[in-house]
């Protein structure tokens, strides 16, 4: 299993405090610190999950996500979907459009993701998109990717249902982003990004998330040339600069994630970023890399 970041080996995991599966292209594992996991609380969990992915991923036609971009309109859109176009125009505007979520169309064209709804990325799509409880409707030419900050929005969400079920201390870990509450500070591997079994440093986490983004990752060739998921909204093409990896520490993953994704596209925004939500930082440069 490839993770971008891990828990110390040297801590127990008591089987019966552990739920793990795969889900959103990636393996997840949700670890209780101080009570049992319940058979209940892992179905709920992993219900979940379940719904999220059926919902959000632009990878089927018959997710919502998919329908919308597939038919440009959706009546009735459930109220968390509202909630996170929400936060995705209010990042749009706080990062001066380097975070944009209509890059599903020019992942298609690249040759990431095999559905209908192909699209151009647009910088005014906050003027062209409409959102309402009644319908939300797209442009003709827009397609919509949540990839940019849909994990970390799911994993804050996991972390509110384990509140509610009572679970005070765990550590939620999705592919290497994780959210924790713990007793006590615990200590995570930072992967080098070319070594899954090696590591570039370490953090200790007690309360709070890390994401980590890379530009080598998800990577794959189409016509002779190299392609990757960061799309740069601006140039419409897969961002190009001397980051390799950003590992962001935040207080919640939503943020986490998304800062980890603006800071690979632009990375003079990581002071302007760090000072607003309070970040800790890792820009992993390519001349950084050692075998």
């Amino acid at each position: 299993m490839s993770k971008e970041a891990k828990p110390s080996p040297s801590r127990p995991h008591p089987e019966t405090h552990l739920h793990e599966l795969d889900a959103l292209g990636t393996h997840w594992c949700i670890e209780s610190l101080d009570s049992e996991l319940t058979a209940a609380i892992r179905q709920s969990i992993t219900d979940h999950i379940t719904k999220f992915q059926e919902t959000y991923t632009r990878f089927t036609d018959t997710s919502l996500l998919g329908r919308l971009n597939k038919e440009k309109r959706l009546y009735k859109p459930p109220a968390d979907m509202l909630a996170m176009l929400k936060f995705a125009r209010d990042m749009f505007h706080i990062t001066g459009g380097v975070f944009n979520i209509s890059v599903g169309g020019e992942l298609l064209a690249r040759g990431y993701g095999k559905v209908s709804g192909q699209g151009n990325i647009s910088q005014k799509m906050w003027d062209e998109l409409q959102a309402t409880p009644e319908k939300i409707t797209i442009p003709d030419e827009m397609s919509l990717d949540f990839g940019g900050f849909g994990k970390g929005w799911l994993i804050d969400e996991l972390g509110k249902l384990l509140a509610q079920h009572r679970v005070e201390h765990f550590v939620i870990n999705g592919g290497g982003d994780i959210l924790v509450n713990a007793p006590e500070p615990i200590e995570f591997a930072l992967e080098h990004p070319l070594d899954p079994n090696k590591s570039i440093g370490s953090t200790k986490i007690q309360r709070g998330a890390l994401a980590v983004s890379s530009t080598i990752k998800r990577s794959w060739t189409k016509d002779n040339q190299r392609q990757h998921h960061i799309i740069d909204p601006r140039s419409c093409a897969p961002s190009e600069n001397d980051i390799v990896s950003a590992y962001i520490r935040a207080d919640t993953a939503l943020i986490a994630d998304v800062c980890a994704t603006v800071l690979l596209i632009d990375p003079t925004l990581e002071q302007a970023l760090t000072e607003k939500y309070s970040l800790k930082t890792i820009l992993l440069h390519h001349n950084q890399l050692t075998p």
